[in-house]
Order: structure tokens, then sequence, then C-alpha cells
């Protein structure tokens, strides 16, 4: 009997420990399940975090791309206006173009291009419309120039307006007493009256700065003038090397300037580039045989400070400052070509055309 109990308690030991292994795999196959599903979960969330993530980025570059097109918008309308303003005036002085060159010539005459030149320019500032559109583009154009002079003087409103106004003016008078600057036949054109009213209204100018600046300002004005294309050339390099993010270091800059008033005085110009040179002694100087010489001496003195600068420009700065100078040599070289048909002068300064 006890034989029987052990052997039916060991049978029941023996279920019972089957009945637990089946259960235990019962129980770990639940758990992996339940781990699985907790891991994809939690890859679920992090995927609807990452495209939540993303569809922010995407509303926000959304944002800024509306921001931009208005922007657009409002650049691209800002230019058809100026656009269409541009072009009425290019057609307005197209007219004053054909009006100096056709009807007005006599049958049997044929003046130069200077003359031409000269007659057209006559008649644009007796038009109140083209004066008015000369008087705004020479304005802009001498904010250009002299806005580092303008920072430097720290001139009060009053000041600066009264300073651009004596230069536009004067700009506008030269331009108006011109005539007699250019070549061709002068016969009809008292140019000593002309060169004498240029030269008088040069020295009124010159008058009125020094009584508005005062004598140390005055000096700083007259320093500014005598460097201001190498000025000029400063800035546009500046410009162009920010763009290009090799932006001129202050002390770079200083350098360049003194590299160039240095070169210009070991060899100066044949034709001055100071900006305080009378504009009425100009008919003498633009003879062929000294436009000749400007062109070679420009070609020289941008290599000799292009060499200077190698000693403080970086490599990438240098390259795009030689680019730039190749640049404005092709166009300087075709202004001084025109100008020696503009002016008509010979070796003797005055006569037939230079060819």
């Amino acid at each position: 009997m006890q034989k029987l109990v052990i052997t039916l308690l060991g049978l029941a030991t023996l279920v019972l420990a089957v009945v637990c292994a089946a259960q235990w795999r019962q129980l770990r196959s639940t758990q992996e399940r339940l781990h699985a599903a907790e891991e994809l979960h939690r890859t679920e969330a992090t995927a609807r975090e990452v495209q939540s993530t993303k569809l922010a980025e995407l509303e926000r570059a959304n944002t800024r791309l509306d921001q931009q097109v208005r922007e657009f918008t409002s650049v691209t309308t800002t230019l058809r206006t100026k656009d269409a303003t541009q072009s009425s005036n290019l057609t307005a002085l197209a007219s004053q173009l054909r009006t100096a060159s056709g009807s007005d010539a006599g049958a049997d005459s044929k003046p130069g291009f200077g003359k031409e030149m000269g007659d057209m320019v006559q008649k644009m500032m007796k038009d109140p419309a083209m004066r008015e559109m000369m008087r705004s583009q020479q304005e802009s154009a001498i904010k250009m120039m002299y806005g580092g002079l303008l920072k430097q003087l720290n001139l009060s409103p009053e000041e600066k307006d009264k300073f651009m106004g004596i230069l536009t003016d004067l700009q506008l008078k030269t331009i108006e007493n011109a005539q007699g600057l250019f070549g061709g036949d002068t016969a009809a054109v008292d140019t000593t009256a002309q060169t004498q009213a240029i030269s008088d209204f040069k020295k009124q100018a010159d008058a009125e700065i020094k009584e508005l600046l005062g004598e140390e300002r005055n000096n700083q004005f007259k320093d500014y003038q005598a460097n201001l294309g190498e000025r000029m050339q400063i800035d546009q390099l500046q410009a162009r090397l920010t763009e290009a993010n090799l932006p001129l270091q202050e002390q770079q800059s200083a350098q360049l300037l003194d590299a160039m008033k240095v070169e210009k005085t070991a060899v100066p110009p044949p034709i001055p580039t100071d900006a305080n040179e009378n504009p009425a002694n100009l008919k003498n100087l633009m003879t062929s045989e000294n436009i000749d010489k400007q062109i070679q001496w420009m070609t020289d003195y941008n290599q000799r400070v292009l060499d200077r600068a190698a000693g403080f420009l970086t490599p990438e700065q240098l390259k795009s400052y030689r680019e730039m100078q190749e640049q404005q040599a092709a166009m300087q070289q075709m202004g001084l070509k025109m100008a020696k048909e503009m002016f008509g002068s010979g070796k003797g300064g005055g006569g037939a055309p230079a060819k």
C-alpha cells in the first residue's frame, strides 16, 4: 500500500513537473511577446517623435518660404518700377541724342564725336526733366564717392545737406559749361569764357566748402579728394571680398591705401587722377600722346600695387584683387579711348580728333 502511495505521489510530482515546465515555457513566451510589444511601442513612439520634429521643421520652412516669396515679390515689384523709370529716362536720353546728332546739324556739316557730345550735353541741360534726372544721378554718385568722408567729418544733418549741395551744384555747373572742353569745330563756342567759368565755379565751391568745414576738416576733405579714386577702389574690393567671405581687415585697407599713395607719388600719372584737379585743365591734358601714356601707366601702377599687396593680403584676397584690377583696367582703357575721341586733341591739345 505504501509503495502504491509512493508511486502515485511520484506520478503526481512528474505530472506537476510537466505542468510547471509547460507553464514556465508559456510564461517565457508571454514575457518575450510583452518585451517585443514594449520595443515596438518604443520604436513607434520614437518614430512619432521624429515625424513630429520633421513636421515642425517643415512648417517653419514653409513659413520662411512664404516670407521669402513675399519679400521677393516686393523686390520684383520695386525693380519693375525702377526699370520702368529707367526705361523712360533712357527713352528721353535717346531722344536727346537723336536731336543732338540729327536735324540740328547742317546738311554739309559733319561734326566730330566730341562736338556732338558737347551739343548733346547742352541740350540735355536745357531740358528741365533731363536736368533733374542728371542732378539726381550726380547726388547719388557723390554720396557713394564721399560716404567714407562723411563718416570721418561727423557733419550735422544741416552741414551734410549743404556740403552735398555745393558738390552737386559744382558738378552741374561744370557740365553746363563743358561744351568748350570737347573737340571738334569750336569756332562758335567761346572756349576761353567757358574754361574761365569752370575755374571760377571750382574756386567758389572750394571757398564755400572751406567756410563750411573749417580749416581742419577742410584739410581732411582735400586729402580725401586727392586719393578719391583709390578709396573707391578699396570700397569696391571690400564689397567683393565680403561677398566671398574674405573681408578686408581695417589694417589691410589702410595698408592698401598707403601702397597706392606711395606708388602714385613715386611715379605720378601723365593725366592727374586727383579729384582736386580743375576740370578746365583737362582740355590741354587729354592729348592722344598723354592718353596712350596713361594707359601704360595704369598697367605698371596696378602691378606695383599688386606686388606690395602680396605682403599683407591672403592668397585668396590677392587673387580676387588681381581679377578686379584686370576688369577695371579694361573699363578704364575703354573710357580713355572714348576720351581721345571726345576731347579731339592731337599732340598740340586741339584740332582734329586723335586717331
